[in-house]
């Protein structure tokens, strides 16, 4: 066998033990899921044993997606996805379990925005702060109300019955980029302006917070029969600005109060050489913490697990600990959001609600990212010679970078379980816009900074 052969060969493996490890996940799923569980759920001496056994689940499928994915440009999720839509039966325990379900992804959820946060330096965050209130706030209302109105349309045209509470939902729940997925892609991509790459990762920590504060605005309002415009409208009332308030306030409050304890496990650690497993325990759990404390008092618990992640700096001393963190992040919360999501999806329901999935993906990617972004930012390329300015080149890459991912799947999970009604074409959809931004943008993403000019 040649040299070139051998590379081929070599370069095709990771692709085939992907494909292989799906198809053996969907075969025991598909054809002795109920059995297994049946089993399990025998099990006098332990009745948790079916959730105990999909909780193992989770590892083994997280240690799958990330081996088998590391030499090449799939990211992880991508592939957890599959293998949640493979391992549908034998997730039920846990999908079929409202609070069980909620915790985990709450949980995932708060502690990757506070990810998010940390990966952003706060006096980045403040130079870059006007474009990116412009981005994640009349940019993700123009999103949602542009995405809801071209699925509402596609759904007429290609013959889809789409309750109108999933159309509005939709919008406010896919409006937002995602700090997970876009970070490792922009890791190894040689930027001539730092400020190109700190836009694009600050308004994706951003605007995962508004999008979540969106949806949670319309899972309160009554949407059957609304129309998108009127959805919208509700939102400009004095109860929605109450709310609003009520949720930044006390998440501003609780995000202060996590980056309290993050001080003191900082001022402790710098005087004591020991290190101990409670450290990392502790580190984790501040964001939930904040998140926990805040929505006790009405308050966004997601903007507060952001805004201690934001404030805080990472010392020295703190390395190994924050190490510790994003491992956890990668290995479990990530996995655990993109494994459930694609668990609550049945794979003939999929298939059926492909040709309005995939169309309102590209319409989303190449058609309303960019334009939104030229809409927002557009008065900028006025002044390209400004450190302030940005080129037509570099709106062209923001635009390009349209990665759809944690924060988005746990909404959809969220508004699964709080939807009154039918919730048909919900995560279908959803999951359509999730995968295929997750797999046309990382890997086409530095050749596109390369090709406008951007980066070297």
């Amino acid at each position: 066998m040649s040299e070139s052969t051998k590379q081929f060969a070599s370069a095709r493996m990771p692709y085939i033990w992907l494909v292989l490890a799906v198809a053996a996940l969907y075969a025991i799923s598909h054809n002795f899921g109920a059995l297994i569980l049946h089993r399990l759920a025998e099990i006098e001496e332990s009745p948790a044993a079916p959730v105990l056994a999909a909780l193992s689940l989770f590892a083994l499928c997280s240690f799958a997606g990330n081996y088998a994915t590391r030499d090449t440009p799939l990211p992880s999720f991508v592939v957890s996805i599959a293998l949640g839509v493979a391992g549908h039966e034998l997730f039920a325990p846990i999908v079929q379990n409202p609070l069980a379900l909620a915790s985990l992804v709450t949980g995932s959820a708060a502690v990757i925005l506070f990810g998010g946060g940390l990966e952003m330096p706060l006096r980045d965050f403040l130079r870059l702060l006007v474009k990116i209130v412009l981005l994640a706030v009349p940019g993700v209302l123009i999103t949602g109300f542009a995405l809801s109105s071209v699925v509402g349309g596609l759904g007429t045209a290609l013959g889809y019955a789409l309750a109108p509470g999933v159309v509005i939902v939709l919008g406010a729940v896919l409006a937002s980029t995602d700090p997970a997925a876009i970070i490792p892609v922009l890791e190894n991509v040689n930027f001539k302006r730092r400020a190109t790459k700190d836009l694009v990762v600050a308004e994706s920590a951003l605007n995962d917070v508004v999008g979540a504060l969106l949806t949670t605005v319309f899972l309160g309002l009554p949407l059957a029969g609304m129309t998108v415009a009127a959805a919208y409208t509700a939102l400009n009332t004095p109860e929605t600005f109450t709310f609003l308030g009520t949720q930044a306030g006390y998440g501003l409050v609780f995000g202060i109060a996590g980056l309290g304890f993050l001080w003191l496990l900082s001022r402790v650690k710098k005087t004591l050489t020991t290190h101990y497993g409670a450290d990392q325990i502790y580190f984790l759990s501040t964001p939930l913490i904040a998140f926990a404390g805040a929505t006790a008092f009405g308050g966004s618990g997601f903007l507060a697990a952001f805004i201690a992640g934001l404030l805080f700096k990472t010392e020295g001393h703190m390395v190994a600990i924050e190490r510790f963190f994003y491992q956890m992040v990668d290995g479990i919360a990530k996995p655990v959001i993109f494994l459930l999501v694609g668990a609550l999806v049945d794979v003939n329901s999929l298939i059926a609600y492909a040709p309005i999935g995939i169309a309102t993906a590209l319409i989303f990617m190449f058609v309303l990212r960019p334009a939104m972004v030229f809409a927002m930012l557009g008065i900028f390329t006025l002044f390209p010679n400004s450190p302030r300015g940005l080129s037509v080149r570099e709106l062209l890459f923001i635009s390009f970078v349209r990665e759809t991912g944690a924060i988005p799947a746990v909404l959809l999970v969220t508004a699964v379980s709080r939807m009154v009604g039918p919730v048909n074409g919900l995560v279908e959809i959803g999951m359509w816009v999730i995968l295929l931004t997750l797999v046309i943008a990382p890997p086409l993403t530095p050749f596109v900074a390369r090709r406008l000019g951007v980066a070297e």
